[in-house]
């Protein structure tokens, strides 16, 4: 067995040029008996000079100076004195270095964290994963994606006399791949200032700057930044702002209009409307029968558009709703009128997976709009409304009948919270008996007029 060499031994140059490398794998470490605290690591290829020592507080700490033959004994000494310098003032460098590596790596992952990356989070866990991702919420995430991707926007000026006019072309750079903890507040106001100018793309009548669905996307991309800042509160220590909250500062939410518009039957409108989608034949009827079953069943359009036969029971006369707006289900029973509907959809679409169903769609089913066609009813009849303006005719003429308020607010599908809520499950007669009210009354308005029509024009 080799003898085992003399680790310390006075550092110079002969002494230090006579050190054997060690052999592969292995190192061997030296130390000076010069008092200068240099110690020499000595390996298959190379000699270091390190120094090591054991501060008062902490764990004992190693320090590389640089590679013998790069630097002299003398210059290693001298970078040995002025690290313990810094020990002894409390700085140590292998801290620091763990730090700059903890900063580089969180760097990284924030540099990932992009603005897409935030609202695919969102989505994924707060949307989808806790409420259960209705279409229509997941459709204006999309939404507000592309008011977050580039774009060209043309800006609108007011004129003297109140009417709008083009002003000036504006482009707006994508914020998908921007790690969002960049964005700041003013460009936040910046993007948000020019899209309330924006001049709609499609579907305007007047020519008027974008009302809604712009706010509709900062709030959402808004609600999505708090939910980070939540998500990562346990385990990232820094102190996130919220750059959208400057919307509320600068007060430039805008509420958003209360809508009165519905087919008035203390009109000759309501009877003219009912008769024009009654007589609307496109697709055999599909359209019309839409129409009518969303008006007598309350529906908002995200659950009637997309309704399956295999929610519907024609034997106990029920439409079950299952994925609505508010995360609750709702069983409601057929009037008359729809369980005609229901029953001629059923000779037509009776292989099909939706109750309104259409091939020519990318859904597989009616439209949930129907823009076009309130379009083509409402030329027709001289009363132009959208779906929503269903429900509010419904309701009108709910509360005209003097229908339980709480009532009324079920049939809506409102949220109801207290310990009332599960009665009107359980009283599925007086949810019948409330709606077959309402479609009678529309019934003999329609029949009141068809009748003076007559009279008159005899």
């Amino acid at each position: 067995m080799a003898d085992k060499p003399n680790t310390r031994i006075p550092f110079n140059k002969s002494n230090l040029d006579a050190i054997p490398f060690a052999e592969s794998g292995k190192q061997v470490t030296y130390y000076d008996t010069n008092k200068t605290n240099l110690s020499l690591r000595v390996g298959a290829t190379s000699k270091t000079f390190i120094v090591y020592t054991r501060p008062k507080q902490g764990n004992p700490v190693r320090i590389t100076l640089g590679k013998y033959g790069d630097i002299t004994i003398k210059h290693a000494s001298d970078l040995a004195a002025k690290e313990l310098a810094k020990l002894a003032d409390g700085f140590n460098p292998v801290e620091e270095k763990k730090q700059q590596q903890q900063e580089q790596e969180t760097a990284k992952k924030n540099s990932e964290e992009t603005f897409k990356w935030m609202m695919d989070t969102y989505k994924a866990e707060h949307i989808i994963g806790y409420k259960g991702g209705s279409e229509s919420t997941l459709h204006n995430l999309e939404t507000t994606m592309d008011y977050f991707d580039e774009k060209t926007v043309m800006t609108l000026k007011k004129n003297e006399d109140g009417t709008w006019s083009n002003d000036m072309e504006v482009q707006l750079t994508s914020w998908h791949n921007r790690p969002f903890r960049n964005i700041t507040k003013q460009e936040v106001l910046d993007r948000f200032e020019v899209l309330e100018k924006a001049r709609p793309t499609r579907n305007f009548e007047v020519l008027q700057p974008v009302s809604r669905t712009h706010q509709m996307s900062f709030k959402f991309a808004s609600s999505a930044f708090n939910f980070i800042i939540a998500r990562n509160e346990l385990d990232v220590k820094e102190d996130l702002r919220n750059p959208f909250d400057i919307l509320s500062t600068r007060k430039k939410w805008k509420k958003t209009k209360v809508r009165s518009r519905f087919v008035d039957f203390n009109k000759a409108e309501f009877g003219k409307w009912w008769k024009a989608v009654e007589d609307y034949d496109f697709c055999k009827h599909l359209v019309s029968d839409y129409i009518m079953f969303s008006l007598l069943q309350v529906g908002r359009s995200i659950d009637a558009a997309p309704l399956k036969w295999k929610d519907v029971d024609l034997e106990l006369k029920r439409v079950n709703y299952i994925d609505t707006k508010n995360g609750e289900e709702y069983i409601f029973p057929m009037t008359t009128k729809v369980y005609e509907i229901i029953k001629r959809r059923k000779e037509l679409n009776k292989d099909t997976v939706h109750v309104f169903d259409y091939e020519d769609s990318k859904t597989g089913h009616v439209p949930q709009d129907c823009q076009h066609h309130f379009k083509v009813i409402g030329a027709r009849s001289g009363k132009k409304i959208s779906h929503h303006d269903l429900r509010r005719t419904w309701a009108t003429a709910a509360r005209k009948l003097k229908i339980d308020e709480r009532m009324i607010d079920y049939c809506l599908k409102h949220t109801i919270n207290d310990v009332n809520a599960h009665y009107f499950v359980r009283n599925e007669p007086e949810i019948l008996a409330a709606m077959q009210s309402v479609e009678d009354f529309f019934i003999s308005t329609v029949n009141k007029a068809q009748e003076e029509k007559q009279e008159v024009e005899a």
